[in-house]
């Protein structure tokens, strides 16, 4: 019994490192991952800049935002043309979905004072946003909790 369980963990541990070489070849596959990691940050600090108006309740500011997120979508699309086929056939539905739910907001905040019925909608292109990020390393992917660089930090 003892045998079988050496040779369980034996093959867990072969299947472990076989997933985190995987994964690290994929990143390293990316031709441009600095690329790649840039632009995607740039979808997040734009996505934050949307909360951040409906929250200020700055409706009218938000369609800027919108031109902003498509700008950043474009320079994701830049960053992806040396990338594999594959790859970009599953990143551009996915970006396209992304865009399309940020410009449900913006078309939203037109009409919509509540607040919190556009950051249930902002929530919404959120996960969209997400679900693109899902398809890159994890290495690649950006926090959205840090803020910006060179905001709330101080500059020396």
């Amino acid at each position: 019994m003892n045998g079988i369980h050496r040779k369980g963990f034996a093959a867990l541990a072969v299947l472990g490192f076989t997933v985190t070489f995987a994964a690290q070849a994929s990143a390293q596959q990316l031709k441009a991952p600095d690329d790649i990691k840039t632009t995607l940050r740039l979808l997040v600090q734009v996505s934050n800049d949307f909360k951040r108006q409906i929250t200020n309740k700055n409706f009218a500011r938000v369609p800027h935002e919108f031109m902003e997120y498509t700008e950043a979508a474009d320079a994701v699309r830049t960053a992806m043309k040396g990338e594999s086929a594959d790859l970009k056939a599953k990143v551009e539905p996915r970006l396209k979905a992304a865009v399309a739910a940020y410009q449900k907001v913006s078309d939203m905040s037109a009409k919509e004072t509540d607040v919190d019925k556009l950051m249930a909608e902002h929530a919404k292109a959120v996960t969209a946003m997400n679900a693109l990020f899902d398809l890159f390393p994890a290495a690649l992917r950006p926090d959205p909790n840090l803020p910006p660089p060179g905001r709330g930090r101080g500059r020396g």
